[in-house]
């Protein structure tokens, strides 16, 4: 089954001006994603009807909403102060440092997705935690942010785990996939690491 990946290069140092003001500068990302949302919701619906009488997901309807989710991904990443590079408007995905991919698979489980409502309820009251722990260290992490310049490696990550889970859940909600969402799962590569510089090898002079 398909799972959501999502993310984020780590920088340290931050634009304290665009943090300061982030709320506001992410406000017409933020209009531009709840209308789009709404009528992925509204596509989720059509894809309920489909998957339940055929047991397979409309390509057309799932790649609408995959447009969706990857640009609330890169809007939420920028809310969350993952990064400072402002997001580009739609489809593009600019220059934002984000990551985030989900194949589409046509066979659905009519069980699982005709019951949705009900299989998503665990993972929806994990998240209510999760979201309220995010909000206070995205508090912290905006005044830590503005005091020194930084962004505390152990705060970042907790939001990138945050958003990454709520980002599958959302996939699991519009019937995108049949994964379940797990916390703390469906990173691309965390941790980029660059690859080590090779040494050149001197032999040892030959005995004499």
């Amino acid at each position: 089954m398909s799972e959501l990946t999502y993310d984020v290069t780590y920088q340290e140092t931050r634009n304290r001006r665009t943090v300061a003001f982030r709320v506001i500068l992410a406000i017409p990302h933020l209009v531009v994603s709840t209308v789009w949302g709404y009528f992925a919701e509204i596509l989720a619906v059509v894809q309920w009807f489909i998957i339940v009488f055929t047991g397979r997901r409309n390509e057309a309807i799932w790649n609408l909403q995959q447009a969706y989710l990857a640009y609330y991904g890169r809007v939420m990443g920028y809310i969350s102060l993952l990064f400072d590079e402002y997001p580009a408007f739609g489809t593009d995905s600019g220059t934002v440092p984000v990551r985030s991919e989900i194949s589409f698979e046509e066979s659905a489980n009519r069980l699982t997705n005709g019951l949705r409502f009900l299989w998503i309820i665990p993972a929806a009251v994990i998240s209510i935690f999760v979201s309220i722990a995010a909000v206070v260290v995205l508090i912290l992490s905006w005044f830590a942010i503005l005091v020194t310049g930084t962004h505390p490696r152990g705060m970042w990550d907790f939001l990138l785990k945050a958003l990454r889970f709520s980002l599958q859940l959302q996939a699991y909600s519009l019937l995108m996939t049949d994964t379940y969402p797990k916390y703390g799962e469906g990173a691309v590569s965390a941790y980029p690491v660059s690859a080590p510089t090779p040494t050149s090898f001197v032999p040892p002079p030959a005995p004499s």
